[in-house]
């Protein structure tokens, strides 16, 4: 459940003149009304997240497995490295299953996904892969696609999904809360100026779950969370919405010098650093990101990037694709088939990506 008091005047300037700049993009911001330094609830001690139930492990794809199989596979947006790297998986995966893979590119635009949905219906496709942005439109692109087997990445596509493959989105938020606290409490005694959490709630469940879930695993480390500001940056988390909002949130916050900065996804948390850049303050921003892209350098070489949840993208397809493949031939499929997300720092980057070499 998202967080509900009564913000400042302060933050409800701040949240007006967002709103705005931003048009549909919102902009909340909240005070627990506890004080900015180190809490006596500080606990060190407090146990990591355990995974949940559902999480699968990467398996190599059976070659031949999908012979002679047309899968439709829309996706969110071609333009943006996580995606990117998700096709290319999907696409040696299919080849190597003998599925003819045919891609239609939402572009985070729900009349596009509508568009991709119509287009598989005259395709003769035997089973869907869905990754749009507008959870909330999902039952009418349901209604417009082919009557076949789908699965929903990472954002939920009701009522047609049989499977859900994605993030374990609260234990990937509660990685990301947890170690950040981790670091404040042993640098900072939890003493931190602002929370600053980049949403996106067009992404509906996903979004709650995984910034709960961040917010849950901060506070188990360093108590309740004090002077939080959500951002709400588009369909999907986006950067240029991010880097708006993120301009304005840090102006009204002249002399904080320990920020945390968490968020739905890297191109949010791209869009506060180029804020930050531009107004000389990376210095006092410290981010705890969700993804890893080993050729993002702007994020992995930042001085105060704590860490990332890996989602491991690029092996997204040994879960997606068999799972649609045996939808496809009657099989039982679970509801939900989970990442193995792991937390990665700059000690153990090259240890999961042996080819980084941002420098």
């Amino acid at each position: 459940m998202r967080r509900l008091s009564l913000p400042g005047r302060a933050t409800l300037v701040l949240a007006a003149l967002s709103l705005a700049l931003a048009g549909c993009s919102a902009a909340t911001a909240t005070d627990t009304g506890s004080d900015s330094g180190g809490g006596s609830s500080m606990n060190l001690d407090a146990p990591a997240p355990t995974p949940p139930d559902g999480v699968a492990a990467f398996e190599p794809i059976e070659p031949g497995s999908g012979e002679g199989l047309k899968i439709g596979f829309t996706q969110l947006t071609l333009a943006a490295a996580f995606p990117q790297a998700l096709q290319s998986g999907m696409e040696e995966a299919a080849a190597t299953a003998g599925v003819d893979l045919v891609t239609c590119d939402s572009k985070f635009d729900t009349a596009t996904a509508l568009d991709c949905a119509r287009q598989f219906k005259t395709q003769d496709v035997d089973g869907l892969v869905i990754f749009q942005a507008d959870a909330a439109a999902s039952e009418s692109i349901c209604d417009e696609g082919p009557d076949v087997p789908a699965a929903a990445i990472d954002i939920n596509q009701e009522p047609c999904q049989k499977t859900f493959v994605g993030a374990a989105n609260e234990y990937a938020g509660q990685l990301i809360g947890y170690n950040v606290a981790k670091y404040f409490g042993e640098n900072f005694q939890c003493d931190y100026d602002a929370y600053i959490s980049l949403e996106s709630t067009a992404v509906g469940v996903v979004n709650d779950m995984r910034m709960d879930g961040t917010e849950e695993g901060f506070e188990s480390v360093c108590g309740p969370i004090h002077d939080e500001i959500i951002l709400d940056t588009g369909a999907g988390g986006q950067t240029d919405v991010a880097q708006r909002l993120f301009t304005d949130t840090l102006t009204s916050l002249p002399g904080a010098d320990k920020i945390v900065v968490v968020g739905i996804n890297e191109d949010v948390i791209l869009g506060a650093l180029a804020a930050a850049r531009a107004q000389d303050r990376t210095e006092d921003l410290y981010i705890g990101v969700q993804n890893l892209d080993p050729d993002n350098c702007a994020i992995l070489t930042f001085d105060h990037w704590i860490g990332s949840a890996a989602y491991f993208p690029e092996k997204y397809a040994q879960l997606v694709l068999p799972a649609v493949i045996d939808l496809i031939n009657g099989e039982d499929v679970p509801d939900q088939i989970l990442v193995p997300h792991e937390f990665i720092t700059k000690d153990t980057l090259t240890d999961y990506y042996p080819e980084y070499s941002c420098s």
